[in-house]
């Protein structure tokens, strides 16, 4: 997989999934839901929809009931996820770029309430990577004495299990988005 994009609508909003999404809606085998818009090898969403600006599934949720989408890019290791329903974004999280640091991407946009699926990203082995990581960071630009103040707030925010923007952690790339899919019983074959 290099990147993709997809709309998820409940089953039982076909027919009008249909008139959304024309010929681009797929019923997925096994599954309450049905796959629409899918597109392989897509391009990053504008700047209007991650800056939060624009939401891609709060408007279709008025008619369309439950939706979500999500784009993954692991050649660029970026993220986006929209949920939605009855007219109500629930939650938008956006894994891309940081604005003041060209070299990494962290999480720019949080919005909503935190979901179920979300607590598989606060692995342990994570929380162990990130603090060796950032202590060896810390290390290599001789701040040695920072390193135990460090592990004592990451230890504290991964406790809260809580994504926040402008942060490194959870860490997450575009294979999130199959994730995503997998939590909501989604397993589809010949996936990019």
């Amino acid at each position: 997989m290099q990147s993709y994009s997809a709309y998820f609508v409940r089953y039982s909003s076909i027919k009008k999934a249909t008139e959304f999404f024309g010929k681009k809606v797929e019923i997925l085998p096994n599954s309450s839901w049905v796959l629409c818009g899918f597109e392989p090898d897509d391009e990053l969403p504008n700047e209007e929809i991650l800056s939060g600006e624009v939401s891609l599934t709060e408007a279709k949720s008025r008619e369309l009931g439950e939706i979500f989408f999500v784009y993954g890019d692991t050649s660029a290791d970026w993220f986006v996820y929209e949920h939605a329903q009855d007219g109500r974004l629930l939650r938008k999280l956006v894994w891309f770029t940081l604005p003041d640091d060209e070299w990494n991407a962290g999480w720019v946009l949080v919005e909503g309430e935190p979901e179920a699926w979300e607590a598989a990203l606060f692995r342990p082995d994570g929380l162990e990577r990130y603090l060796e990581n950032e202590g060896q960071r810390l290390k290599d630009e001789g701040r040695v004495d920072e390193v135990a103040a460090m592990e004592s707030e990451i230890r504290q925010l991964w406790n809260l299990k809580q994504i926040t923007v402008g942060k490194t952690l959870p860490f997450c790339d575009g294979t999130v988005a199959l994730l995503v899919e997998k939590s909501y019983g989604i397993s589809r074959t010949g996936q990019p």
